[in-house]
């Protein structure tokens, strides 16, 4: 037993376990993997110690980098950039798309001649399509790619902003705001698994962290601009000035992105590899270059490695088929992998918390935009300065302490590292936070405390939300990185379809109810995800990765 994580007896290696350093002292006495990993490729400088999971393998054009070649490859400030345009694509597409009206709503409500409840349910229907096309662009992206997916996104990103920005109806607007809404989906879904296709294990940490921060963040931010343009130029210059950001990520994705899905050979993935694919004994190949593509030779190691593509090359909208699988099974495997336990732990983990963040987003101008508060859009929107201020603290702890003292623990663990490791100070830092916000938040305002209460209580609610979410994330792309994009899309499709279904009823609750029951409520389930059902997947995680490995669900239902 490894700090409470149960061994499994059943596998000589466990997928997601991985053997992170190549120091490990009395393999013996584990089930871990055999010490002799000197053949394996590392990374470079201070972390000279630590193998690259996955193993890069010898085509130029892999994403990750290949010591011996290292001219050859993406370089680590490349991925970065390609990162960041993909996470700005996230900003100006589901960040600024779903929470720009809130700080707003009773201004936009006046000038449609509808209720507060209509404009939450407009943000609901948006939700709602990202929830209905997620599926098919998780089937679409396996298939085809994730570089058209982006691309599309992108393109329904502009058309709708555009429609919002001249619409004189609410039905126009609430058009708009669904083909916002299809823009959304690939941004929201498939760029966590980005994160697993360029980075190697070790450098994922510190980028999980950042685009949660993003995550959680930046539609606490949204409010902040929002609220000030809304107040001072009127509602409709927030999209006027949106579209200039989305179609510049637009062009940026077309001209500087490339596909990022790439098909190496199953001996590369030790970190998802099973017992009859793993053996760190066996060295994984490091064939000699062959220059000239005629070129014959019969030693061994040597076979053709592709030529380096060119920048021309590389930014064409569509790569090839990256799979022959059918489509129709794809679309159902988001929904078949809720047969394991760890994701359903995963995709609550990711979606309850974040469900509640934009509630209290589709509220706050109720609680404080009328009597005794009656404060205007822009001092509505002040009050997300208190999440925006927490998630980047929670962001920067867990840069900090998290996966320093995941490393620590794997190394105290003979070097080996297990998934699960990653939980528990997520999980209780996450319940504190969630914990003090929820009950905070309604029962500052049913006290009558001032709004900068309410910031606070707020801040703490997206703290807890992006230790979750990071935790979470960190914990999917380790344990589970082959099915990320199906995980990924389940827990868009349910944290969606949850406020899809609070959008007609959660403004009429907080106003019936009050807002500190119906938070003391939302609390006590946050709690529970967070907490207490995050323990048994900590003792009996690695059990569970055993398990799903030999019972092979997914291609007995013949989605795999």
């Amino acid at each position: 037993m490894a700090f409470g994580i149960l061994e499994d007896n059943k596998l000589s290696h466990v997928p997601g376990t991985s053997l992170l350093e190549d120091e490990a002292q009395n393999p013996e006495e584990s089930s871990a993997p055999p010490q002799s990993a000197s053949h394996l490729k590392h990374a470079t400088g201070r972390n000279s110690h630590i193998i690259l999971i996955p193993q890069p393998s010898d085509d130029p054009n892999d994403p990750l980098v290949l010591l011996s070649r290292i001219t050859l490859n993406w370089s680590l400030l490349r991925r970065d950039f390609m990162l960041a345009i993909f996470s700005f694509g996230f900003i100006v597409n589901v960040g600024v798309c779903g929470p720009i009206l809130a700080a707003g709503t009773l201004q936009v409500a006046a000038d449609f001649h509808v209720s507060i409840t209509a404009i939450a349910t407009q943000t609901g229907y948006q939700l709602l399509a990202i929830g209905i096309v997620g599926p098919f662009v998780s089937a679409l992206s396996r298939i085809y790619g994730k570089r058209p997916q982006f691309i599309t996104a992108s393109l329904f990103g502009v058309l709708g902003t555009v429609i919002c920005c001249v619409a004189e109806t609410y039905n126009t607007m609430l058009a708009g705001r669904v083909l916002q809404g299809f823009g959304n989906v690939a941004y929201e879904s498939i760029i966590i698994s980005v994160i697993g296709d360029i980075y190697c294990l070790h450098e994922r940490g510190l980028r999980v962290a950042v685009f949660n921060f993003v995550f959680g963040g930046v539609n606490c931010f949204t409010s902040v601009i929002s609220g000030a343009i809304t107040r001072h130029l009127g509602w409709r210059w927030v999209f006027y000035i949106d579209i200039i950001f989305v179609a510049l990520q637009a062009i940026l994705t077309i001209l500087f992105t490339t596909e990022t899905a790439y098909l190496r050979d199953a001996k590369y993935d030790i970190d998802v590899a099973g017992e009859e694919f793993f053996d760190y004994s066996e060295k994984i190949g490091a064939p000699q270059y062959v220059e000239n593509k005629g070129e014959a030779s019969n030693a061994e190691n040597q076979r053709y490695i592709p030529p380096k593509k060119t920048y021309l090359q590389s930014i064409k909208p569509y790569h090839g088929r990256v799979s022959f699988e059918n489509p129709l099974r794809l679309i159902v495997r988001p929904f078949a992998v809720l047969l394991n336990p760890a994701i359903i732990w995963i995709i609550l983990a990711m979606s309850i918390p974040l469900a509640w963040i934009v509630n209290i987003l589709y509220c706050v101008a109720q609680l404080y935009g009328l009597s005794p508060y009656n404060l205007p859009a822009d001092k509505i929107g002040y009050i997300s300065f208190g999440p925006l201020v927490a998630g980047f603290i929670a962001s920067l702890f867990f840069f900090m302490v998290n996966n320093p003292m995941t490393l620590w623990i794997s190394r105290k663990n003979n070097c080996i590292y297990e998934p699960e490791f990653k939980l528990p100070v997520g999980s209780l830092l996450g319940t504190f936070c969630l914990a003090i916000g929820c009950f905070g938040f309604g029962n500052a305002h049913r006290s009558h405390k001032s709004p900068v209460v309410a910031a606070v209580m707020f801040g703490f609610v997206c703290a807890g939300s992006t230790s979750m979410t990071i935790t979470a994330s960190n914990y999917m792309i380790d344990a589970y990185r082959d099915l990320s994009v199906e995980i990924i899309i389940a827990a868009m499709s349910v944290k969606n379809l949850i406020f899809f279904g609070f959008s007609h009823f959660f403004n009429n609750w907080v106003e019936s109810a009050g807002p500190d029951v119906v938070f003391d409520i939302l609390g006590a389930i946050a709690v529970f995800t967070s907490l207490i059902i995050t323990l048994p997947l900590y003792v009996y995680g690695k059990r569970i990765r055993s398990w799903w490995y030999r019972a092979q669900l997914l291609k007995r239902l013949k989605l795999a």
